[in-house]
């Protein structure tokens, strides 16, 4: 199967297996057309969005950096709510976004802590507060993933570690340390569980990606070693249930997608000026979301198999 991006007729505002081959259709060179732009929404505005997150009902959760809130833009519709800020948490600066359940849970880089809201916005509770889950290293918490069961990895940026806590929030088993040999990391600031179960990170002052089991045991980087890196600073990253790896890149400007044969594509939204990826998400429904820091938006993507 081959997926492909193109612009979708209408506006809708509504890890080592191989990987599925992938082109761009539609689209010449390496830009793509984007099926909806977010910027302001029902006089809600984006600022610095930093995570983005859907729930099977096509709603949008958006973890915007600055000023520090998290929006929810309604499936469908011209309206977006924005959450209940933390009591407590000043300067609140949520990183990342991810839903469990009916749950939907941020990383607040300032507070260093994993908190707890439910899907209209109401705030619930502190789930982990990082300051108290290392008596000797400061925990520095960015990225998020969250797996169908519950367990939960978090990438510590400080200390050159995932952790990885089980559904009942023990931490079962952090890996990494700081190097660049496989296997270890810099300045990690993205994770995400593949639909096998295994573990992307975002190796971002390695410039590359690395792919762990489940335990957190290494498999292997993307790309390879020794072939072509387009990589400057990956943030985030995300495996499509088909196989392939989508990357976001702010540093180099640009989405990176990876095949099963190496090749890879660069993309850009077209007409969009600087362009700063900061988080990517892709469902089952066919769709690619995508944040940008510099254009202050979130982009909508169709993504089809033929």
């Amino acid at each position: 199967m081959v997926g492909s991006l193109y612009l979708a007729a209408a506006l809708s505002l509504s890890c080592a297996p191989p990987l599925a081959r992938f082109k761009p259709a539609g689209s010449p060179g390496d830009t793509i057309d984007p099926v909806a732009v977010y910027q302001t929404v029902d006089a809600v505005k984006l600022g610095e969005p930093l995570g983005v997150s859907v729930d099977l009902q096509g709603n949008i959760f958006i973890a915007d950096g600055l000023p520090g809130q998290l929006i929810r833009i309604e499936a469908g519709r011209d309206a977006a709510r924005e959450f209940q800020p933390p009591p407590r948490q000043p300067g609140f600066r949520p990183s990342d976004i991810k839903l469990q359940g009916f749950f939907i849970y941020t990383i607040d880089q300032v507070g260093r802590a994993l908190l707890r809201y439910d899907k209209d916005g109401a705030y619930r509770d502190i789930l982990l507060n990082f300051n108290e889950t290392d008596a000797v290293r400061r925990v520095s918490p960015c990225g998020l993933g969250v797996d169908s069961s519950g367990r939960i990895a978090i990438t510590d940026v400080e200390n050159h570690q995932i952790l990885m806590f089980d559904v009942y929030l023990n931490l079962e088993k952090a890996f990494g340390n700081y190097g660049s040999y496989p296997g270890q990391l810099d300045s990690p600031e993205g994770v995400s569980f593949t639909p096998a179960g295994d573990l992307l990170v975002a190796d971002t002052g390695n410039k590359r990606i690395q792919w762990f089991g489940s335990q957190g045991e290494f498999i292997q980087t993307v790309p390879a070693p020794g072939s072509p890196n387009p990589l400057v600073q990956p943030r985030r990253v995300v495996m499509a249930e088909d196989g392939r790896i989508y990357i976001a890149d702010p540093g180099a400007g640009r989405l990176f997608v990876f095949d099963d044969t190496g090749l890879r594509q660069s993309l850009r939204p077209r007409g969009a000026g600087e362009f700063r990826p900061t988080d990517v998400e892709v469902t089952g429904s066919g769709r690619l979301y995508v944040t940008d820091a510099a254009g202050r938006a979130l982009y909508v993507f169709k993504v089809v198999s033929d």
